[in-house]
């Protein structure tokens, strides 16, 4: 069956392999690459990534997930962004909400939409206890995300994230299901 969220304007679902050529171009744009420069990849990259992606759909638990899906517009099906929960290493195996969403189609509203559903679905299906998020300080358009989602602001982190060769400060975010 798979996982598959619609919201008022979008759909997100599970990515396919027909997604590979979207998503290489949003991965690559600069607009994304400043906030989450481990994304830069090759197209061959991004095809492997869904495969493997493909593959783990069903295999998650709740001490062991890692759910990525594709944001698409629900009148054309064309893949605008990402969004997705995991356990974030780096920030003591905690499950995080992630996601990025092309420039074209950012502050539009898209992405708080996105995250908001996804965090339904994790709260629905995976039945954590929260979510977390880390936000860069000089990131407004995330902070703005998350905020509109619930999360709380508990404090600023040092944290070596992914992609990065030094601890940087970031916002920790939590969100407490209810």
């Amino acid at each position: 069956m798979g996982i598959y969220i619609s919201t008022k304007r979008l759909k997100i679902r599970q990515f396919s392999p027909d997604d590979a050529n979207q998503l290489y171009k949003i991965c690559n744009q600069p607009y994304i690459l400043k906030w989450m420069p481990d994304w830069e990849t090759s197209l061959d990259d991004i095809e492997r990534w869904i495969s493997q992606k493909e593959k783990r759909y069903s295999q998650w638990t709740k001490d062991n997930v890692r759910i990525m899906l594709a944001v698409t517009l629900e009148k054309d099906g064309k893949v605008i962004g990402m969004v997705g929960i995991g356990n974030k290493v780096e920030v003591d195996n905690e499950v995080e909400i992630a996601y990025f969403i092309s420039e074209e189609y950012s502050n539009q509203g898209y992405m708080s939409e996105a995250a908001k559903a996804m965090t339904k679905w994790a709260f629905d299906n995976v039945k954590l206890d929260y979510l977390i998020a880390i936000v860069e300080p000089d990131n407004s358009a995330s902070q703005k995300v998350v905020e509109r989602c619930g999360f709380n602001k508990i404090k600023e982190r040092m944290i070596l994230n992914s992609g990065e060769s030094e601890e940087k400060p970031f916002y920790y975010y939590r969100l407490y299901n209810s």
